[in-house]
């Protein structure tokens, strides 16, 4: 573990995040959480070769992606879209430019299930409990800071999720402090993905359409799941800006 990671680990021992994921993740799965740090120690921790999509892919949006000006009409520190529940016109500013509205409604042509990510003690009991329990992720696609990268990382590992992250361009948390303060939802920038990286998401997501596509959204908790029955929401599909 280099030295970076062990202190935003120590760090986060005294927060709600840190002390869950010791008790129930290495503490009550200790045979996973060795043999992940042992994956994540040889460099071979959660890399995603081939995004397929479907059941038990998930993609993974930061907040911070949600824009400022005009603002979310769903709020900002969330996880909530209101034009997958069909509360919003997609065409309306601000919804029109999201890449929170573009890349979810792409994933869910991919059968993904979509999260609109906020702080990691939720992350910990919307996605990699329910992975290391009930195997109920097993593929996820996430867009975050670098500076997340490896705990995610070591926790993907732990968690049997194979992962591809993808880095913000600009915005993004590049310490301690302002990770804590995003993760607590004071996060005053907006994020931005290079636009290369939206093409490659874009071509990825897309090369991964489902035979018989979702109708809609159904919310479940904090997620969005694809839904092939009548749907609770139906957000018309359009491409990423």
């Amino acid at each position: 573990m280099n030295l970076g990671l062990a202190a935003f680990c120590f760090r986060s021992l005294c927060r709600e995040y840190g002390s869950g994921f010791l008790v129930h993740v290495v503490l009550a799965h200790p045979l996973a959480a060795v043999r992940g740090m042992a994956r994540h120690a040889a460099g071979r921790a959660s890399t995603l070769v081939r995004w397929q999509g479907g059941e038990g892919s998930l993609v993974g949006i930061g907040y911070c992606l949600k824009p400022l000006t005009p603002a979310c009409p769903a709020g900002r520190a969330n996880h909530r879209c209101l034009v997958f529940e069909g509360e919003f016109d997609q065409g309306s500013p601000p919804c029109r430019d999201c890449l929170v509205r573009a890349i979810g409604q792409q994933a869910l042509a991919a059968g993904s299930t979509v999260y609109v990510m906020t702080s990691a003690r939720d992350i910990l009991s919307d996605v990699l409990l329910p992975a290391l329990s009930l195997r109920r992720f097993s593929s996820a696609l996430l867009t975050m800071c670098r500076y997340s990268f490896e705990p995610m990382l070591l926790a993907l590992a732990i968690c049997r999720i194979e992962a591809r992250l993808i880095p913000f361009l600009h915005g993004d948390c590049r310490d301690y402090a302002a990770w804590r303060r995003a993760d607590t939802g004071d996060k005053p920038e907006q994020t931005l993905l290079d636009e290369a990286v939206l093409r490659e998401l874009t071509s990825t997501l897309a090369g991964a359409g489902q035979e018989n596509p979702a109708t809609g959204f159904r919310k479940a908790g904090n997620l969005y799941e694809p839904n092939t029955g009548p749907a609770n929401f139906q957000p018309q599909l359009s491409s990423l800006p």
